[in-house]
């Protein structure tokens, strides 16, 4: 019965791991961002020359003889604007932003960062950027500065106008302004299209998550997985907290602070060819818009890492595009202990061995209670076995179940075993297991932080594959080690689960496989103990202590 209930126990924790390689729930690189917010910079830079002042009420604008007066802009302008942790580049032409840049993270080509994705599509819209029905708006508009703002304006004279304000706080938001009249009222305006361009390790990757939509409204958050929207998705939330794109590490949010009327989610096809030996590739991206309610926006475009504690610390619950799963808290947890320990040692690799063995440390006495039953029912087993011999043939017969289940129980009881007691301390670290699990999985920390040798990158698979063979051969040598109980059909089942999670976690993040492989070695040297302790095993030629009853 305990084999059982062991064998199902790791079976779901098989089918978990497997589920979210094959359904994905679907670290810091040249320094880790501070919680806080950051002071800003005062760099920002117009690379055109900046159009006259146009009155901040577009309405108001008439011409000599009181008609509105069109307002466009001349030439084509680039924008920059910049502070301690991000560099923003806008354009006059669509009034959007054409470039968002993290100034503390790299891609796997080590340039900065980028969170603007380069898309070839003609329905492509950049954050900002007004979606009409001919297509993103392309005019030109007028530019002008308000001391930190950005003020960018397009009318036709006729009784349809744009004005955006927009400005870069200390931080990684932009303070956003948008009033839409006549025709342009209620155009949709853009959180993004397609979110990073990927590098070749992450495309590669089954894990990576690569421009997916995300909306909180209502107070419940929702995913739209890239590859599953066929069709245009409409939502029209009641509240809206925020609207956007996000991929693993990384979030390109709207998060208005006036009413939306409607959300938009379509999905473009693109052509891009990212190995000039290979033959161009058909791919994808979701394009996010929202639609203002009486043509006013006010809110933020915020592009962020997703690092737990700075999102917290902008409110709104934008740390719930953090998805931990449903052991969140204890992932966030073991997050902050992972903090303190790298705070200590100055290396992840290391964190995650020590957070590892603090672990398993306080878990000891559930392991060794584990393992002391599973080894009374090991020898008990052929007793049991002789009594389900002895009503084999009377399977059918009720009357002869309940006795054979009343003489197990009695046999149970006179060697002093509790059936439940080897599985239930196991089923008490699921939890634990599945937390962690989903944490190394997620964590930006990780994200390209080396170990040591060959391991330069613990987001990413172990390249020369060291550890997955390590951990399946821990695996194996742990079950080889622990007291068989059991029919040979399940024994035969438990001995195949090594190399089936050994195949699984070649291409895992080389943080996970370090912790697992440091996990089974503990988990080993606790197990041996054990059995030294209960006179089971012989160490240094002497005896081990007393015999387990």
């Amino acid at each position: 019965m305990e084999k059982r209930l062991l064998l199902a126990f790791v079976l779901s924790a098989l089918i978990f791991a497997g589920w979210s390689v094959i359904f994905p729930p679907p670290q810091p690189p040249v320094s880790r961002p501070a919680a806080d917010t950051p002071g800003r910079e005062a760099t920002s830079a117009v690379e055109s020359p900046v159009a006259e002042p146009v009155s901040a009420a577009v309405s108001e604008e008439t011409g000599e003889e009181g008609a509105p007066e069109a307002i466009v802009g001349e030439t084509e302008e680039t924008i920059r604007l910049g502070n301690e942790v991000m560099e923003v580049e806008l354009s006059n032409r669509g009034a959007a932003v054409t470039a968002m840049r993290l100034l503390r993270y790299d891609d796997d080509e080590g340039a900065v960062l980028e969170l603007i994705q380069s898309v070839a599509n003609d329905e492509r819209a950049l954050p900002l950027q007004l979606v009409t029905p001919a297509g993103p708006d392309d005019r030109l508009y007028r530019v002008e500065r308000s001391g930190d703002q950005i003020i960018m304006t397009w009318s036709d004279g006729g009784g349809s106008s744009v004005r955006k304000a927009i400005e870069l706080g200390p931080g990684y938001g932009l303070e956003v302004s948008i009033r839409g009249t006549g025709t342009l009222a209620n155009a949709p305006i853009c959180a993004g299209t397609g979110l990073r361009n990927l590098g070749e390790r992450e495309r590669n990757s089954r894990l990576a998550v690569w421009g997916d939509g995300i909306v909180l409204a209502d107070g419940e958050i929702e995913k739209y997985k890239k590859a599953k929207v066929k069709a245009p998705v409409d939502l029209r939330p009641g509240v809206l907290a925020f609207a956007g794109l996000e991929d693993a590490y990384f979030i390109n949010l709207l998060r208005p602070t006036t009413r939306v009327d409607e959300i938009r989610i379509d999905r473009l096809e693109f052509t891009e060819q990212v190995d000039r030996s290979e033959e161009p590739k058909l791919n994808h991206a979701l394009r996010v818009v929202v639609v203002p309610a009486g043509g006013v926006f006010e809110g933020e475009l915020l592009g962020a890492p997703k690092e737990y504690t700075l999102l917290q610390s902008l409110g709104g619950g934008v740390e719930k595009a953090i998805d931990f799963g449903i052991f969140g808290f204890i992932s966030v947890f073991f997050l902050k202990a992972l903090w303190w320990i790298y705070g200590v040692v100055g290396n992840y690799g290391i964190a995650i061995i020590l957070l590892t063995v603090g672990i398993r440390i306080v878990l000891f006495p559930l392991m060794h209670t584990s393992t002391v039953s599973m080894r009374k029912m090991a020898k008990v087993q052929p007793r049991v076995k002789e009594i389900q011999s002895r009503y084999k043939k009377k399977k059918s017969d009720p009357q002869a179940r309940a006795k054979m289940s009343q003489e197990t129980m009695a046999l149970y009881k006179e060697e002093g075993v509790n059936p439940m007691a080897g599985c239930l301390p196991v089923l008490v670290q699921l939890p634990i297991l599945w937390a962690l699990y989903q944490l190394f999985l997620h964590a930006i920390e990780l994200r390209h932080e080396p170990f040591m040798f060959w391991i330069t990158d613990l987001s990413a698979k172990d390249p020369l594959y060291v550890t997955p063979i390590l951990m399946t051969a821990t695996m194996w040598l742990q079950q080889k080690l622990a007291p068989q109980a059991g029919d040979p059909q399940q024994q035969r089942i438990m001995r195949m689960l090594p190399l089936v999670f050994g195949i699984m976690f070649l291409q895992f993040p080389s943080g996970l496989v370090l912790y697992w492989l440091t996990n089974n070695v503990i988990s080993i040297l606790q197990q041996e103990t054990t059995l030294f302790i209960i006179g089971e095993r012989k160490y240094f030629g002497g005896r081990g202590g007393r015999k387990a009853k």
